[in-house]
């Protein structure tokens, strides 16, 4: 049996120096992430009720449409039109529509933005959530490329990043930021695929 320690090869990858570029773009991954987690909590927060145009739509007719993705690819998708009742009672839209397929005469809570109406429910409110939680893993990932200041591409070179970012102040926090994002993410995940 080998050791490594006395054979030629070292099992540790050698770092490449940190340069400028793979700093610049962690922190482009860091400021990119934040947008969209904050993006993600205002959808969660939509999807919950917590907006001012919600109400119900009573679906009237479905059909499907399609939308070409070029020569060889298409895609349908189906959308449903009906009413739209605020809860305040005061706008009635017939024109509103919403994405997904619906029984005709079902009652659907939704949101209203312009024309379109999106669904209020705990399914939509946890999967975007999960999305939120993911942001949190690319921060983690944007940190560590900042901090160690290169591109990790093989497993080799993710590991050998990891052992230089734990040597750093920085390694806790990043540590947690991944940690944190996986648990919120398959928590969310796995609510959003239960929830009615």
């Amino acid at each position: 049996m080998a050791v490594p320690e006395l054979t030629a090869r070292s099992p540790f990858v050698a770092l490449p120096a940190p340069r400028i570029l793979p700093r610049l773009a962690g922190v482009g991954i860091v400021v990119l992430s934040l947008a969209c987690m904050g993006f993600m909590v205002r959808q969660a927060e939509k999807s919950a009720g917590l907006v001012a145009d919600k109400g119900t739509l009573v679906v009237k007719r479905c059909e499907e449409r399609g939308r070409s993705g070029g020569r060889y690819s298409s895609d349908t998708y189906d959308v449903c039109f009906g009413s739209f009742q605020a809860d305040s009672g005061r706008a009635m839209r017939d024109g509103a529509w919403i994405r997904g397929w619906y029984v005709v005469g079902e009652k659907v809570r939704v949101y209203r933005e312009g024309d379109r109406c999106q669904p209020v429910s705990w399914r939509f409110f946890w999967g975007r959530l999960a999305f939120f939680f993911a942001g949190l893993m690319m921060v983690a990932f944007g940190l560590m490329t900042t901090v160690v200041g290169h591109r990790a591409k093989t497993a080799e070179e993710i590991r050998a990043s990891w052992e230089a970012l734990r040597r750093t102040s920085a390694g806790p926090y990043v540590s947690w930021l991944l940690r944190t994002g996986g648990a919120g993410t398959a928590a969310c995940t796995v609510l959003s695929l239960v929830w009615s």
